[in-house]
């Protein structure tokens, strides 16, 4: 789809809203809500999602904020 003026960033911005509305939209008016988040808001949910996902890349990686001096033990 081409909108006119700012061009791809223009389009790109429309779509990013069309599926954010599209996904509250469906948020609202299906059971999902139920199904997925127990009947946490569409903001709650998200939010609780994103902080799961950063916790759970946290872990992955390792960061542990009180791991000490950051040197390798035994060297």
């Amino acid at each position: 789809m081409r909108i006119p003026g700012l061009g791809c960033l223009k389009g790109c911005l429309f779509t990013l809203v069309l599926l954010f509305v599209a996904g509250w939209l469906i948020w609202e008016l299906t059971p999902l809500q139920d199904w997925v988040a127990e009947g946490k808001s569409y903001w709650t949910a998200i939010s609780d999602a994103f902080s799961t996902v950063t916790d759970w890349f946290s872990k992955l990686g390792g960061s542990d904020p009180g791991s000490g001096s950051g040197s390798v033990p035994g060297q």
